[in-house]
């Protein structure tokens, strides 16, 4: 299991603010990443469609809900155009030096800015399972954090069009360090 800190990136150079939210719509951290000199641009293929997810002037939003075992990459492109939501299943989250973080259980699911989800790296959640990485427990929190996750946002993607405006709509009126 990997621990993924919510962070700059390796690029040149990049901007990082992260905030607190404790609104009744939301309860957690939120953090803005813009990329903007990207040495190592990063392509995804995803049922054959072929994009970046990472490129110069990128925008992510990081979403780390309170007491919850996911965390949400929310990704636009230099035109602010939503590319993609990205869900990591975690064991847990939490805060870590002022950081928020995610350890990661493998299990991935993407929902596309038309409503289509897909889940990735099951097999990656198998293995570690096999090579006793992660133990019976956690793969199957991965399986019910997924189950929860496509019910709350896939079966209800209004509700995770709306949220997500109000996220960015909040982070841009109060950017804080």
């Amino acid at each position: 299991m990997k621990r993924r800190f919510a962070t700059k990136y390796d690029d040149k150079s990049s901007e990082y603010y992260q905030k607190r939210i404790d609104e009744d719509y939301f309860k957690g951290y939120l953090c803005y990443l813009k990329m903007l000199d990207v040495e190592n641009p990063m392509k995804v293929n995803i049922d054959g469609n072929e994009y970046f997810i990472r490129n110069d002037n990128y925008k992510w939003y990081l979403v780390y809900p309170d007491n919850s075992n996911y965390a949400i990459t929310i990704m636009y492109d230099e035109k602010d155009y939503l590319i993609e939501w990205y869900f990591d299943v975690a064991k847990e989250t939490g805060i870590e030096n002022g950081i928020p973080y995610e350890d990661d259980l493998y299990l991935d699911l993407v929902i596309r800015p038309n409503g289509d989800s897909i889940v990735l790296d099951e097999d990656e959640l198998k293995e570690a399972l096999d090579k006793k990485d992660i133990d019976k427990s956690d793969y199957v929190l991965a399986y019910n954090t997924l189950e929860k996750l496509q019910k709350e946002y896939v079966e209800n993607f209004d509700y995770l069009v709306a949220l997500t405006e109000r996220l960015k709509k909040e982070f841009d009126r109060k950017k804080v360090l």
